[in-house]
C-alpha cells in the first residue's frame, strides 16, 4: 500500500510540474471578402479557443512540440496547418478560410420528417470534438434520414442552450428544433460538446450539449437574400438576413424573416406553412459590459403523415401511404395538422470584470402552444381507412373459409377506389347530417389536441482562469414551467353538436351516470367549435440547479471535475372534476420534488502534439420527466407507481490523431441505464378502452465503438471514412404497471420478459465512406451511406405471462408472440455540388445543389412500431395471420435539394 500511494504521489507531482508554455496567434479572414470571421473555432493539441470581432485568436498553454493548428466554423472549409512551437510564442499571420458545401446550405439541416415527430435532432465545438470533427459532422446530417442516434441516447440526453438558456421542453426533456427553424443563418454561431467532454457554458449531459450564440455583434456582418426549391417536407423557402455587426456607435443590429411552404411535401397528403422571425439587438456599454436582447419563433402550420401496416403498403403499391388525409370536394384534406408557435425572449448582460474573468447572465420567457388535430366519433364505426378491421386481412375468418370473390372486390378498392383507400369525409358528413335530422350529437368531429406552455428561465455563469494552469465555471439555472392540456373542438364536420361525455365509459356503466361524466362541475355539456372539453389540466414545475467545473492543464496531461447538485418540484392542477377519478383529478395536487447530483471527470493524455489518448467517466442522476410522472395525466393526479430517479454510469475512452493531412478519432464506450421511467398509451381492442401501461425500473445498457477519419488525398480532395457499431439492449425484467382509463379493470402489474431486447428507433450500425472535392471555390461531395442493426420498438404487452397464458408449453406461437422483429439493413447514396462566386469584390452568389439516395433505394424502413393493441386470443395467429402487425415508416426515396443566395 505505501508503494502505491508512493507512485501515485510520484505521478502527480510528476505530470502537474510547472513548465514554461508559449502561445499561438494569429487572425483569420474569409477567403472571398477579406472579412474577419467572428467566432470561428480554434485549436492547437487540447488548447482550443475562438476568434475576436476583428478576426484574431491566441492560444496560449503550449509547450514545445509540433501542433496541428485547426480551425473551424460552420460554412466554411475546415483549415488546418503544422505549427512547432520552440522556446517562444508563434504568430501564423494572417490565415484565409474558404466557403464550403455545408450541410445547412444544401438543406440537410432541414430535418426531414418521416414520422410525427418533431424531436429529432442534431449538433458543433470542443477540445476533440468541435464542429472539425468528422464522426460528429456525419452522424449530424448524413445519418439524418435514418434517425440515428448517436450511442443510442434519445434527445432528452441532449441539451441546447441559447445564449445560456436550456431550451429543452420541460416535460419530455427534448430540444424541438422546429421552434427556431427556417432562421439558419442567425443559428449557425453554435459549439458542441460531445458526450461528457466539459463545457464552459453548462454541466452539460450525457448525450452532448449544443451552445448557440444569437448576439447581434456575433453575427456576420453582412444582407443576404436566399431561396430553396426541394421536394421534401416544403418545396420552397425564402429567407432574407441583415446583420450590421458591432458599428461605430456601439450597437449591433441583426434580423432574419423567412418563409417556407408546400401545397404537397414528398408524402402525399403532407403540406408545410412556415414563417419565422428574428430580432437581435446589443449595445455595448463599455469595455466591460454589453447587453443584448433577442426574440424569435418560427410559426408553423404542417400536415402529418402517417405509420400503416405493410399490407396496405402492398395494396397502394406505396411505401409512402398516408392514411392522414382524403378528398373533401374534390381538394385533399388532412386530418391531423400539426401547429407550432412558441416564441421566446432572452435578455443577456455580458460582464468582463478583467482579463480573467467574465459573468453572463440570461433571462428569457417563452410562451406559446402546440396543437395537434385529429378525428373523434361517437357510437360509430372507426373512420381511419387502414384501420385493422376494414384490412382485407381482418375478412380472413379463421373459423370459415375465404370467400375469394369478397376477398377480390375489397383489394380492388383498396386500389382503385380513393374514397376506401383514404378517408371519406363526404361519408362523415353525410352520417352528421342525418343525426341533425334525428336531433342528436355529431357522430364525427375534428379535435385539437394543444399544450400551451409559459416559462420563465434565469441562467448566470462565471468563467474565470484561475491560474497559469487552471480554469473555473460555474453557474445558477433555475426554471419554472406551466404547461395547459386541454383539447379543443375544431370542426363538427356538419354536426350541430357534441356532448361531453366518455363513450368508453357510456358502453360499460350505462346505470352509473356520473363515471360517464368527464366534467362532474358541468355534467352532460353541450361543446360547441372552439369550446373545451375532454381534459383540462396543468403541469407545473421549478427546477434549480447549481454546476461547477475545474479544469486543469499541464504540458503532458489534461484534468477536468464537474459536479451539479439541484432539486425538481413538480404538481398538476386539474380543472375538471372527472368521474372516473373524482377524488384525485380537480384542484391542487400534492406537490411532489426530488433532489439530484452528477459528477463527472475525466483526463487527456497528450502523448504528442498530435496524438491524444482522453477518458471521461460519470455518474448521473435524473428524475422521472415531467410527461412520465403521472400514470394517466387527463383523469387525474395519481402517480406512477414505483418510479425513481434514473442513475446512469458511463464512460468512454478515445484515441486522437491530428495532422494536417490526417485527422481521426477512434472511441469505445459503455453507458448504464438503471430505474428508467417509460409510458405507453393506447386503446386495448379486447377491452375497449384507453390503457396506460407504465413501466418502471427499465435497465438498458449501450455500449459500442465511434470511428472517423479524414484523408487528404490530394490537395482538393479528402476522403472521409465514418463507422458507428453499437450494442442498446434492455438487461432487465421491468415491472409493468397497466390502467384503464375508463375505470372498468382494476390496476393491474405485470412482470415484462424484455431482458436482451434490443433499444429501437435507431441504426446500431452507421458507416459511411465520402470524397469531398474542394477548389476555385467549387465543392463536390460524394458519400456512400449503409444502416444495420435496425429494431421494431417492440409491444410490452406482448412480453407478459398474460399474452401466452393460453398456450401450452413448447408452443411454437409463443416465439412468434414473443420474438422482437429486427428490419432489413440498406444503403444510400448522397451528392451535392456548389459554387461560390464573387462578383465585382463586394457581391457574392452561393449556389449548391444536393440529391439525397440517388439510387431512389425506397425500402429501406426508417423506423416503426409493434401495434400496442394485441390479440389475446390467438385464433387469427394460429392461422398464419398477424391482426396486429407491425407498423412501418420508409425513409425517403430519391430528394433534391437547390439553394442560392445573393450576399453583400
Amino acid at each position: 500500500m505505501k508503494v502505491l500511494f508512493a507512485f501515485v504521489v510520484l505521478f502527480i507531482s510528476v505530470t502537474t510540474a510547472i513548465a514554461q508554455t508559449f502561445s499561438i496567434s494569429g487572425t483569420v479572414n474569409e477567403g472571398l471578402t477579406g472579412n474577419p470571421l467572428i467566432h470561428a473555432t480554434v485549436e492547437a493539441g487540447t488548447v482550443s479557443g475562438y476568434t475576436h470581432n476583428d478576426g484574431s485568436f491566441i492560444l496560449e498553454g503550449l509547450s514545445n512540440g509540433d501542433y496541428t493548428l485547426t480551425i473551424t466554423m460552420l460554412g466554411f472549409e475546415p483549415l488546418s496547418m503544422p505549427v512547432k512551437v520552440a522556446n517562444g510564442p508563434v504568430n501564423v499571420g494572417k490565415l484565409q478560410m474558404q466557403p464550403s458545401q455545408t450541410q445547412t446550405e444544401s438543406g440537410i439541416a432541414e430535418i426531414t420528417l418521416g414520422g410525427e415527430s418533431d424531436d429529432k435532432d442534431q449538433a458543433v465545438s470542443s477540445l476533440l470534438h468541435s464542429s472539425g470533427d468528422v464522426f460528429v459532422n456525419t452522424a449530424s446530417y448524413t445519418f439524418s434520414s435514418m434517425f440515428f442516434r448517436s450511442r443510442g441516447y434519445d434527445s432528452e440526453y441532449e441539451t441546447v442552450l441559447i445564449e445560456g438558456i436550456p431550451f429543452n421542453d420541460a416535460e419530455t426533456g427534448r430540444a424541438v428544433w422546429g421552434e427556431w427553424g427556417g432562421l439558419n443563418d442567425v443559428m449557425r454561431n453554435r459549439e458542441y460538446i460531445n458526450g461528457l467532454q466539459p463545457g464552459k457554458f453548462s454541466f452539460g449531459s450525457l448525450g452532448g450539449s449544443s451552445y448557440i450564440t444569437t448576439r447581434a455583434s456575433k453575427q456576420r456582418k453582412q444582407t443576404k437574400l436566399s431561396y430553396s426549391l426541394s421536394n421534401r417536407s416544403y418545396t420552397n423557402r425564402l429567407m432574407f438576413t441583415y446583420s450590421t455587426g458591432m458599428m461605430k456607435n456601439n450597437w449591433a443590429v441583426s434580423a432574419s424573416v423567412s418563409r417556407r411552404w408546400s401545397e404537397e411535401g414528398y408524402v402525399p397528403g403532407t403540406f408545410y406553412d412556415a414563417y419565422a422571425y428574428f430580432l437581435g439587438v446589443e449595445k455595448k456599454i463599455n469595455s466591460k459590459h454589453s447587453i443584448a436582447l433577442t426574440g424569435f419563433a418560427s410559426p408553423t402550420r404542417r400536415g402529418m403523415n402517417s405509420a400503416s401496416v405493410q399490407e396496405v403498403y402492398d395494396l397502394v403499391g406505396s411505401n409512402y401511404y398516408n392514411a392522414n388525409w382524403g378528398y373533401q370536394d374534390g381538394v385533399k384534406r388532412n386530418a391531423r395538422v400539426r401547429t407550432l408557435n412558441e416564441p421566446k425572449l432572452i435578455l443577456s448582460e455580458y460582464w468582463t470584470i478583467d482579463d480573467k474573468t467574465t459573468v453572463t447572465t440570461s433571462l428569457a420567457y417563452s410562451f406559446g402552444k402546440t396543437g395537434t388535430t385529429g378525428l373523434n366519433w361517437y357510437n360509430s364505426s372507426d373512420p381511419r381507412p387502414d384501420y385493422y378491421r376494414n384490412l382485407p386481412n381482418y375478412h380472413q375468418d379463421p373459423a370459415v373459409a375465404v370467400d375469394p370473390y369478397v376477398q377480390a372486390a375489397i383489394i380492388d378498392a383498396w386500389k382503385n377506389n380513393p374514397s376506401v383507400s383514404q378517408i371519406n369525409w363526404d361519408k362523415l358528413y353525410q352520417i352528421n347530417y342525418l343525426a341533425n335530422i334525428e336531433g342528436e350529437q355529431a357522430r364525427y368531429i375534428l379535435e385539437n389536441n394543444i399544450t400551451a406552455q409559459n416559462q420563465w428561465y434565469f441562467t448566470s455563469r462565471i468563467n474565470r482562469i484561475t491560474g497559469e494552469h487552471s480554469n473555473l465555471s460555474g453557474g445558477i439555472e433555475l426554471n419554472h414551467y406551466n404547461g395547459s392540456h386541454y383539447k379543443t373542438l375544431e370542426d363538427l364536420l356538419g354536426g350541430e353538436y357534441w356532448i361531453d361525455i366518455d363513450q368508453f365509459s357510456e358502453r360499460d356503466f350505462k346505470a352509473d351516470k356520473e363515471k360517464l361524466q368527464n366534467d362532474l362541475n358541468n355534467p352532460d355539456r353541450v361543446i360547441k367549435v372552439g369550446d373545451r372539453f375532454g381534459y383540462d389540466y396543468d403541469l407545473l414545475s421549478n427546477t434549480g440547479n447549481l454546476w461547477g467545473l475545474l479544469e486543469l492543464n499541464y504540458p503532458h496531461f489534461d484534468y477536468y471535475a464537474a459536479a451539479t447538485f439541484g432539486g425538481t418540484q413538480y404538481w398538476r392542477e386539474g380543472f375538471m372534476l372527472n368521474g372516473r377519478n373524482p377524488d384525485n383529478s380537480f384542484g391542487v395536487s400534492e406537490k411532489q420534488s426530488s433532489l439530484i447530483y452528477n459528477l463527472k471527470a475525466g483526463a487527456t493524455w497528450k502523448v504528442t502534439g498530435r496524438h491524444f489518448v482522453t477518458a471521461n467517466g460519470a455518474y448521473l442522476m435524473r428524475p422521472p420527466l415531467l410527461r412520465d410522472a403521472y400514470i394517466s395525466p387527463r383523469t387525474g393526479a395519481d402517480l406512477v407507481p414505483g418510479m425513481a430517479n434514473e442513475k446512469i454510469l458511463a464512460g468512454d475512452i478515445s484515441y486522437v490523431v491530428r495532422y494536417p493531412g490526417f485527422n481521426a478519432r477512434f472511441t469505445v464506450y459503455e453507458t448504464s441505464f438503471k430505474d428508467h421511467t417509460e409510458i405507453l398509451r393506447f386503446y386495448a381492442d379486447d377491452l375497449e378502452t384507453f390503457v396506460n401501461m407504465a413501466m418502471t425500473g427499465v435497465n438498458r445498457i449501450h455500449q459500442g465503438i465511434e470511428f472517423g477519419a479524414e484523408t487528404k488525398l490530394l490537395s482538393s480532395l479528402k476522403l472521409v471514412t465514418v463507422a458507428s457499431y453499437g450494442n442498446y439492449r434492455y438487461t432487465n425484467r421491468p415491472t409493468g404497471t397497466i390502467n384503464y382509463d375508463n375505470g372498468s379493470e382494476p390496476d393491474t402489474t405485470e412482470t415484462i420478459y424484455a431482458k436482451n431486447f434490443y433499444l429501437g428507433g435507431t441504426p446500431q450500425f452507421a458507416g459511411s465512406v465520402g470524397l469531398k472535392f474542394s477548389k476555385n471555390y467549387w465543392f463536390v461531395d460524394l458519400n456512400v451511406n449503409y444502416y444495420d442493426g435496425m429494431w421494431l420498438d417492440f409491444n410490452p404487452m406482448r412480453r407478459t405471462q398474460a399474452a401466452i397464458a393460453n398456450l401450452g408449453p413448447g408452443d411454437p406461437l409463443i416465439e412468434v408472440i414473443t420474438k422482437q422483429q429486427q428490419l432489413d439493413g440498406g444503403y444510400t447514396i448522397d451528392a451535392s455540388i456548389g459554387k461560390s462566386i464573387r462578383i465585382k469584390y463586394k457581391y457574392f452568389i452561393n449556389l449548391n445543389f444536393s440529391v439525397n439516395n440517388i439510387l431512389d433505394n425506397t425500402s429501406l424502413i426508417s423506423g416503426g412500431y409493434e401495434q400496442n393493441r394485441f390479440d389475446y386470443t390467438h385464433e387469427y395467429l394460429q392461422n398464419g395471420i398477424d391482426k396486429f402487425p407491425g407498423k412501418y415508416y420508409y425513409s425517403y426515396g430519391r430528394t433534391y435539394f437547390f439553394n442560392v443566395g445573393f450576399r453583400f
